[in-house]
């Protein structure tokens, strides 16, 4: 809570209780408390921390404030001022005591202004005053409104300090009382009955007749108690808060009252005495809010077992805690054997008288063992003070222990009387005994002759079955089973020897029958089911859903159940089914540790248990599951682990989240976490839930008490998530609640896009096919066309290759003919060498010498001659594997470095050059082009004959592509069989000039080399002849840089 003093308790709708206080708003359910409170700036939240009065408009709340009113929006869950407009913002300050609440007008009752009525559309306000005698105070007390209740539509009852007052929706009065008793509390029991409480400690009954009056009658519960609260519990009983003087509970006829104030020995007491505020919730339960004691419940049914213990300040209270041994007497009284003494409880007045050895009215305080022997005689087995025999009647007791009797052992921990009314006495490290009261024999029952020889020492526990055998449980050797015959003892001994079918443990606590005749062995290892017909045992422990394995005490209920007292609590057992419920110390039990043989089933059938911290007493039918059902609600919600809240950057929420129905979350808002409560204020740690998401899952999640539930990665779809809860008893209630979700899908998820990537993806495939087709017939079309033209190429290769098939075959005739023409001609210089040469050695022989020199002369012109044509011969050859290395010419320069090298020849014969001025530049190799212009002039010159003016001359014809070289000379000429065969190789046309026959031929090739051409003409002989080269304009650099091959490659061996 935000502060420990209530001044207002309020339960809304839902079922939540509001706790308004000095400082702060609370919201409870149960577990947590939310606190509400006023910002810093005061824009929000509310407008003070001072809460006087809650009112709940339409599931909202209006919250009246030492200044002020607010409104609590359930939708977002937040607290802010009230928006008052018009004349209401008058009452922004205002102190508001009450509220209420009739179609569009509010009631707002103040401490010292009286009552105010606001149009909530409007804004229109009108004001009521309550001040007794037209004054706000009257002995330094204001007359403050306690209380508005709308009679019906027309009327309103006002409960102020000193008045009573009907008035009409105009605000007139219709009828009033007044009080000189200051008015502190009012409750309304009826629509026409209301009690108030005063300062003095007077009640006043007021009531309307029939005719609308006002009726008063006063009762007291103690003069000069203030009563600050009012309330009634279900049992229309009237609880009154006081200040300083505790809570007192009466009936309304005030015929009995129950005072409770706080106690420090009395830990379930008030904590306070200044009870401030009271509520009686729906459910039945009493809120309590004292000062500074923070919020208190009482709830009848919250504890399912009563619990006595021991009261030091109670003289006549159970005189020690720790429960040994319960018997009940034939008058229906317990009596009860604890560490402290024996006590005597009388059932009609509730009331325990002790007997204890400190004050010697009883021979003993440790009792472990109890047993009525007759209507006026009770034995009680002790430890070390052998029994105590006490007279009920004259209270005067008797004690044997083995220095004055037959015991022997002064610690009895067991006592029974059989069926033939004989006395069965465990004598704890002493054996057992049997005595008979009518003819005071005892026998002493050998252990070793009837027991098979087993330590049976520490007995620990008697008990006679219907067919009258009796069983004795022991502390550390099992069951043994004695049956009498004839006065004789024969025993069978059960013990846990690891045997499946065996007892389950050796320590046995506790053995009965029951009304199936069936033995049940409670040990401190569980519940064994003896099976007669196997002669053996079925065991249930902690792993079958027991409580715990240590059973202490059992309590047969009909022929279906067992009660279990154990170490932990208390287990109610159905023989039938296994089904177990299982009660611990939040039930009420004095602990969760109960006592060995400390049971009992009363003759109103009442069970009893002791424990270590008193007894419980209950009637089975009352601790029955209860049927309610908490209201379940949605309380939070986490994304990532970060609480959400609404209008928040995450875009989940626009209300409160118990508000909606359904949650839409973003594909990467893949962590969220659902937090739920059950809202209930009985025992709500008990509260079991569990959950399901369709659309994921197959089955409920069964949590226990985990009241949230956290799903990660969902795939995108809807899902519906229920949720479901037990109340405090376990039971699966109906109180189901269903939380719609939705994971929105990424874009690329989404049915449009998936739709739009289809059309997409069958746009594409028919643009792709469409696309497709034109490429096929386009191929088509470029394939048929690139077949056409491959075919054409073909055809033309074809006719290249038939061309250079011909070209090569007149080759071949050619080299035929140049092969032929080389042998002939290297053959005739050999054949002169050869001739000659025979004649030397004749001259040598006749010593006369006068043809050597002709002779060697021959010789000499013959070896130049073949020089000469070899000369040529690999001149020709080169050119076919020499690459040009071209530049561009000056032709001008060129053909006076032509000019140049043939001087001796042109002055010997006395020939002219006349060579053009601005001849154009052409693009060729120097060498090339030099050894081209040098053979044509060297061919003139050779071949000028007799002319009398001999001139060679060089001119030059530009085109618009080529420019066209002409070398002219007016020497012998020749005829056109001469020009047509006049570059083929070794084509001499005048037998008296010397030469091979090779350099026209080579000049041509270096000609064609460059792209060029060269051709010859005559008018006839001695008419001069014309030589043409043709070159083209544009560089022929690539022409120039490829390998020039010869078309006929000569290899010409010497």
């Amino acid at each position: 809570m935000s502060q420990s003093t209530a001044t207002v308790l309020f339960e809304d709708s839902y079922g939540f209780i509001w706790v308004g206080t000095r400082n702060g708003l609370n919201k409870y359910d149960g577990k947590d408390f939310e606190i509400f409170k006023k910002s810093l700036d005061g824009k929000t939240g509310l407008t003070n921390d001072y809460i006087l009065s809650i009112y709940e408009d339409n599931q909202d709340l209006l919250i009246g404030t030492n200044q002020g009113l607010t409104m609590y929006d359930r939708r977002l869950n937040v607290a802010n001022p009230y928006p008052f407009k018009g004349d209401g913002k008058k009452l922004e300050t205002k102190r508001f005591e009450t509220i209420i609440k009739i179609n569009k007008t509010l009631w707002l009752g103040t401490e010292i202004d009286g009552l105010f009525r606001y149009h909530t559309e409007t804004g229109k306000l009108k004001h009521f005053s309550t001040a007794r005698n037209k004054t706000k105070v009257e002995n330094g007390k204001s007359n403050k409104i306690i209380k508005t209740v709308p009679l019906d539509d027309e009327r309103i009852l006002i409960i102020s300090t000193y008045n009573v007052y009907i008035i009409n929706m105009d605000m007139k009065i219709l009828n009033q009382i007044q009080e000189n008793t200051e008015i502190t509390s009012a409750i309304a029991l009826d629509k026409d009955k209301f009690i108030l409480g005063t300062g003095n400690g007077s009640l006043i009954d007021l009531s309307l007749s029939a005719t609308s009056k006002l009726l008063t009658k006063k009762k007291s519960i103690s003069p000069g108690y203030v009563i600050r609260s009012l309330a009634q519990d279900d049992n229309d009983d009237l609880w009154i808060g006081t200040e300083n003087n505790g809570l007192f509970i009466s009936s309304l006829a005030m015929d009995t009252i129950r005072h409770e104030e706080h106690s420090v020995n009395r830990p379930t007491s008030i904590s306070c005495n200044s009870i401030w505020t009271l509520l009686k919730a729906r459910n039945g339960v009493m809120w309590i809010a004292p000062f500074k004691s923070g919020l208190s419940f009482y709830d009848q049914e919250y504890y399912k077992f009563k619990h006595i213990k021991t009261n030091p300040i109670k003289e006549q209270s159970l005189s020690n805690d720790l429960v040994n041994c319960i018997i009940e007497d034939d008058e229906g009284n317990i009596w009860i054997g604890t560490e402290g003494g024996l006590n005597y409880w009388n059932r009609t007045s509730n009331l325990f008288q002790q007997y204890t050895s400190n004050d010697e009215t009883f021979g003993t305080n440790a009792v472990l063992s109890l047993l009525e022997t007759n209507s006026d005689e009770l034995w009680a087995g002790s430890w070390g003070n052998g029994i105590t025999i006490f007279n009920t009647v004259s209270k005067k007791f008797e004690i044997w222990n083995t220095e004055n009797s037959f015991l022997l052992s002064n610690n009895i921990p067991g006592l029974l009387k059989d069926s033939k009314d004989r006395i069965w006495i465990l004598n704890f490290f002493g054996g057992i005994q049997l005595f008979d009261q009518q003819t005071n024999i005892y026998q002493n029952i050998p252990l070793t002759s009837h027991f098979n020889g087993a330590d049976i020492n520490t007995m620990y526990h008697v008990f006679e079955d219907k067919a009258g055998n009796i069983w004795i449980g022991t502390l550390n050797s099992g069951l043994f089973k004695l049956t009498e015959n004839e006065g004789t003892w024969k025993s069978v001994h059960y013990h846990s020897n690891n045997s499946r079918n065996a007892l389950s443990n050796d320590f046995v606590n506790t053995i009965v029958q029951d009304n199936n005749d069936i033995i049940w062995v409670g040990t401190a290892g569980g519940l064994n089911k003896y099976m007669p017909e196997e002669d053996s045992f079925l065991s249930i422990s902690e792993f079958d859903g027991l409580r715990n394995d240590a059973i202490k005490g059992i309590v047969v209920e009909s022929k279906k159940y067992l009660w279990l007292s154990t170490e932990g609590g208390i287990s109610k057992f159905n023989t039938s089914t296994g089904e177990t419920i299982n009660y611990d110390v939040a039930d009420g039990l004095q602990s969760n540790e109960f006592n060995s043989n400390s049971f009992l089933v009363t003759k109103t059938e009442e069970y009893i248990f002791g424990g270590v911290n008193g007894l419980n007493i209950f009637r089975p039918d009352e601790v029955e599951k209860r049927k309610d059902e908490p209201a379940l609600f949605i309380s939070g919600l986490k994304l990532f682990n970060r609480e959400v809240i609404p209008n928040d950057n995450t875009g989940i929420l626009q209300k409160d989240v118990s508000q909606v129905k359904s949650l839409t979350f973003n594909h990467n808002q893949s962590v969220f976490t659902i937090d739920f409560k059950a809202i209930t204020y009985r025992h709500p740690n008990r509260v079991n839930y569990a959950y399901f998401l369709e659309g994921f899952e197959t089955d409920w999640n069964y949590v226990e008490n985990t009241s949230s539930a956290t799903y990660t990665n969902l795939n995108p779809g809807n899902y519906t998530l229920r949720i479901k809860s037990t109340n405090s008893d376990g039971i699966w209630v109906n109180n189901e609640v269903k939380l719609n979700i939705e994971i929105i899908p990424p874009y690329w998820q989404t049915w449009w896009f998936k739709l739009m990537a289809l059309v997409f993806l069958l746009f594409f495939l028919y643009i792709s096919y469409n696309i497709k087709v034109r490429t096929i017939k386009k191929n088509q079309n470029i394939l048929k066309r690139k077949i056409e033209e491959r075919t054409t190429e073909l055809q033309l290769q074809k006719e290249k290759l038939l061309v250079a098939k011909k070209d090569l075959e007149l080759k071949n005739e050619e080299i035929q003919r140049f092969t032929f023409a080389v042998s002939h001609d290297l053959k005739t210089p050999l054949n002169n060498i050869v001739g000659i040469a025979s004649f030397i050695p004749m001259e040598i022989e006749l010593k006369d010498f006068p043809n050597i020199q002709e002779y060697l002369e021959l010789i000499d012109l013959s070896c130049s001659n073949m020089n000469e044509l070899i000369a040529d011969i690999t001149k020709i050859a080169q050119l076919g594997k020499i690459e040009n290395d071209s530049e561009v010419l000056d032709i001008n320069k060129l053909l006076v470095t032509v000019k140049n090298l043939t001087k001796a020849k042109l002055d010997m014969s006395n020939i002219e050059v006349d060579i053009s001025e601005n001849l154009p530049n052409i693009y060729g190799d120097k060498k090339r082009i030099i050894q081209v212009f040098g053979n044509l002039l060297d061919n003139a010159i050779k071949y000028m004959g007799n002319q009398t003016d001999p001139i060679i001359s060089v001119t030059c014809e530009e085109g618009s592509e080529t420019n066209t070289f002409l070398i002219r000379d007016n020497g012998s000429g020749m005829d056109k069989n001469a020009i047509e065969k006049l570059f083929t190789p070794f084509k001499r046309f005048h037998s008296g000039v010397k030469g091979t026959g090779l350099g026209l031929y080579m000049i041509k090739k270096i000609v064609d080399s460059h792209g060029g051409t060269i051709l010859a003409e005559s008018e006839g002989k001695e008419k001069g002849t014309t030589f043409k080269l043709i070159f083209p304009k544009s560089e022929i650099k690539a022409l120039a840089d490829k390998d020039i091959t010869a078309e006929v490659e000569l290899q010409v061996s010497i």
